[in-house]
């Protein structure tokens, strides 16, 4: 006879399998049960008609006897049926109660697993708002068995601090398409305080997509949640532990940089008084002696001595002012392989006979944006530094590329088009300490002594055209020192076009108001004036030069100083001269590093100090001829 109906070892430990397996199991014993009952009545009902057939055997009735001889057949059929129909009734009921235990024993597994894994089972039945709570979850909740389970009795448990955004995250989930959801909140329990949970769930819809239930569980991860929160903490004490740290060590770097700047402007100081105490030797000693000297070539050579160190004097500070990166530059379009070639045999011809000289420039070199003059004092210094390192014979090597930076190889994060210019030796080099300190002011390896400003003029040279200086060396390697210098656009700038035209200007007589505070200054200014043709008078201040303008005085030029004394300098005289006497030439002058910026914001012309009787009459009609 069929059976349907799965068996414990078909059905695993599943509960719900377990629990529809029992289902069916028990449906399939009652109908046995019935069918037993029947079978039952049917023997019944056999033996009776057996003792009817003894009874008609003893009154020797044949056809009944027959009739009697076949149902008796039959009964024994039907006894051997109810028999086996039995049997099977038996193993059903066995097997029914084999399901019962494994599923009393699946569903033991699962309150331990959920009671050790701090975990608790709910439905929700959302139409209704009514819930099914386990015994673990209101463990978690710390209610008591007899608490009523519903939707608003959950959302109550939940943290007050927790509890809207919960409902608003649930409420989110339910109006989505998703089938599960995930929601993690606090709840207050009466003994242990709070509690995180995490809550999981699936969510069960109708055929039209309507929630109907959600099911899941609850795990406690006040553990985790907690270990969160104490590593967070301690890594927000690292933080401000490593805040404080960095704060003090730059703190401690700025004390040092501070100390390591006053050292260098000691050493820088020391140099400068040093340099300028042997030149202002040779102007006072000189001065003297011209006094007291007859003979005019006696004369002549110690005027020739004087004018010598006031040019060593002027450049020293040209020196320092580059470095510092306070000179005005004059920034020019240079074709930089012909200047190249050209300076490389100016050196050939200047260096020592056992040094040659190598120029590599290719003609496809770009021009580059730089202050003539300023170029070829930093690369004529760095030729005779390289003389100076190759004591017997060597290679003195100057080349030029084309580079276009992106703004990550140079520490200075320079980008766009560069021209790259190395000048190398193969001399003694330099050992690392010296190498560390080669741009240092003052800072010389030479035995003889040296002055340890070509380096610096290099450095500040090339930062204050827009570029980068860099030394590299090794001892008994030589030394390669590399200027990445900007590139100039292809058309020639109005600019030096405009220099140009001024050079070939006809000079002519000029009335000028010098305006200069120092009296010394005053009176050699004058002189010059006197001596170029001139005609000159002096105001001591800003406001002495407009009260004589204002005056009515007749001049061509005003020749002033840019720092004045007083609430007004030579820039606000320039200004002021400008909206009294429109059209009045002005020409500023000014040995300080600071007033290129300001002038060249103004756009006036400046003679730097110091100057010669030539550079004087070439500003005057440059000036004059604007």
């Amino acid at each position: 006879m069929a059976r349907a109906g799965a068996r414990p070892a078909e059905a695993g430990t599943d509960p719900a399998a377990l629990r529809a397996a029992l289902a069916e199991a028990r449906a399939e014993a009652a109908r046995l049960a019935a069918r037993l009952r029947t079978a039952e009545r049917q023997v019944s009902a056999g033996r009776a008609l057996a003792s009817a057939r003894r009874a008609a055997a003893e009154e020797d009735d044949a056809a009944l006897g027959a009739a009697l001889e076949e149902l008796s057949a039959f009964s024994a059929e039907l006894e051997d049926a109810n028999a086996a129909l039995a049997r099977e009734v038996a193993e059903r009921r066995a097997e029914l109660v084999a399901i019962d235990a494994a599923l009393r024993e699946s569903e033991e597994r699962v309150r331990l697993a959920h009671r050790y894994a701090g975990a608790g089972a709910w439905d929700w039945h959302i139409p209704h708002g009514t819930m099914t709570w386990s015994d673990e979850y209101r463990e978690l909740l710390g209610l008591p068995a007899e608490a009523a389970a519903s939707y608003d009795a959950w959302l109550a448990g939940v943290h007050a601090e927790d509890r809207a955004a919960v409902e608003r995250e649930l409420r989110g989930f339910l109006s989505t398409t998703a089938s599960e959801c995930e929601i993690e909140y606090r709840v207050r329990h009466p003994h242990r305080g709070i509690l995180w949970l995490s809550g999981r769930g699936r969510l069960h819809r109708d055929d039209w997509g309507t929630p109907l239930r959600l099911v899941g569980l609850c795990i406690d991860i006040t553990a985790r949640k907690r270990a969160e929160i104490a590593l967070r903490d301690a890594n927000e004490n690292l933080r401000r532990e490593v805040e404080r740290e960095v704060a003090a060590r730059e703190a401690a770097q700025a004390r040092l940089t501070q100390t390591l700047k006053l050292e260098a402007l000691g050493r820088l100081t020391g140099g400068v008084a040093h340099d300028f105490n042997n030149l202002l030797a040779v102007v006072t000693a000189g001065a003297s002696l011209l006094a007291r000297a007859e003979d005019p070539a006696r004369r002549a050579k110690l005027t020739a001595n004087i004018s010598a160190a006031a040019a060593r004097g002027a450049d020293l500070t040209r020196r320092l002012l580059t470095f510092a990166r306070r000179q005005a530059l004059r920034p020019e379009r240079v074709a930089l392989a012909p200047w190249l070639r050209e300076i490389g045999a100016l050196l050939s011809r200047s260096l020592r006979a056992d040094i040659a000289v190598e120029v590599d420039a290719p003609d496809t070199l770009w021009p580059v944006l730089a202050d003539p003059s300023e170029m070829e004092l930093a690369v004529t210094n760095l030729a005779l530094n390289a003389q100076d390192a190759m004591p017997r014979a060597g290679v003195l090597r100057i080349a030029a590329r084309n580079v276009t930076l992106a703004g990550t190889e140079e520490p200075e994060g320079l980008h766009g088009d560069f021209l790259r210019l190395e000048v190398s030796d193969t001399g003694t080099g330099m050992s690392p300490e010296a190498l560390a300190r080669a741009f240092e002011p003052f800072f010389t390896t030479k035995s003889g002594g040296g002055g340890g400003l070509g380096l610096p003029q290099v450095y500040g040279f090339a930062r204050q055209s827009g570029g980068a200086a860099r030394v590299g060396s090794r001892l008994g390697q030589g030394t390669c020192v590399t200027l990445l210098l900007p590139r100039a656009e292809t058309v020639p700038d109005a600019a030096g076009s405009a220099g140009a035209a001024r050079r070939g200007v006809r000079e002519r007589t000029l009335r000028v108001l010098v305006v200069e505070d120092d009296e010394a200054v005053a009176s050699l200014v004058l002189d010059m004036m006197q001596h170029l043709g001139h005609s000159a008078l002096r105001a001591s201040s800003a406001a002495d030069a407009l009260h004589q303008i204002a005056a009515g005085i007749e001049v061509d030029l005003v020749f002033t100083d840019v720092l004045m004394p007083g609430e007004m300098d030579g820039l606000d005289l320039a200004r002021t001269v400008a909206k009294a006497r429109p059209g009045l030439p002005v020409l500023l002058t000014s040995g300080y590093g600071g007033a290129p910026a300001r002038v060249a914001e103004a756009g006036l012309p400046l003679l730097r100090k110091p100057y010669d009787l030539g550079a004087l009459r070439r500003a005057l009609a440059e000036a004059a001829a604007d």
